[in-house]
């Protein structure tokens, strides 16, 4: 198995700063390129950029995909379902299995769990009310957009991470993937940055993660 390498920068640039490029220059990127288990050849460029603060992780995605499937508006629906974006994070890989998965349709709806594969416990509205999400698609629609791309921006306050996962982040070595999906969307597709050699769709093998390395 190929393991990929993801460097993450610390900033300190504030939270208002997120969804100005700006930001983002300078950060490393990263594509979500191989696709699988489908034969309908529907492979979105996704391109994805994260750095972290002493308060927050920060992730961009930006998504090549000219028409999109977006249905669920409330925290926790299925939205994988929808033309979505995911990242899977276990920040202590040498003290526990347990990861987080955390899902955004392209409107920007959340579904955030944490365990260890589908043995896991979902958050809550009241969970995830500091989170902030922005994406430049705005309401439900199916087909067209307006434009060839559509990008989405998270800012996930570490005190969450911490207190769901009962440990203190310090910037140590961590394991995780991003991916693109849509199990009901007109293409369905699978799609990650760390290959998943399965013979069936499961983004949830946290044996096929990639390491992600938090700079100090």
């Amino acid at each position: 198995m190929i393991q990929k390498y993801y460097y993450i920068n610390k900033t300190n640039t504030g939270l208002q700063d997120i969804y100005n490029d700006n930001f983002w220059q300078g950060i490393e990127e990263i594509k979500i390129k191989d696709y699988l288990w489908m034969k309908n050849d529907y492979r979105p460029e996704v391109f994805v950029k994260a750095c972290y603060s002493s308060k927050y992780f920060y992730l961009k995605f930006t998504v090549y995909e000219q028409k999109v499937t977006v249905r669920y508006i409330n925290i926790g629906d299925p939205v994988y379902k929808d033309s979505c974006v995911e990242f899977f994070i276990n920040l202590f890989p040498n003290e526990t299995q347990e990861y987080f998965n955390i899902e955004f349709n392209a409107i920007g709806t959340i579904k955030m769990g944490y365990g260890i594969k589908r043995s896991r416990s979902y958050l809550t509205p009241t969970d995830l009310n500091e989170l902030k999400i922005f994406s430049t698609i705005k309401a439900p629609v199916k087909g067209y957009h307006g434009s060839d791309n559509w990008k989405l921006f998270c800012a996930l306050p570490i005190s969450l991470l911490e207190r769901i996962s009962d440990r203190k982040f310090i910037g140590n070595e961590a394991a995780g993937n991003f991916f693109k999906c849509g199990d009901e969307t007109e293409f369905k597709h699978y799609g990650m940055w760390n290959l998943i050699d399965n013979p069936n769709p499961d983004f949830h093998l946290p044996e096929y993660f990639g390491k992600i390395i938090f700079s100090k």
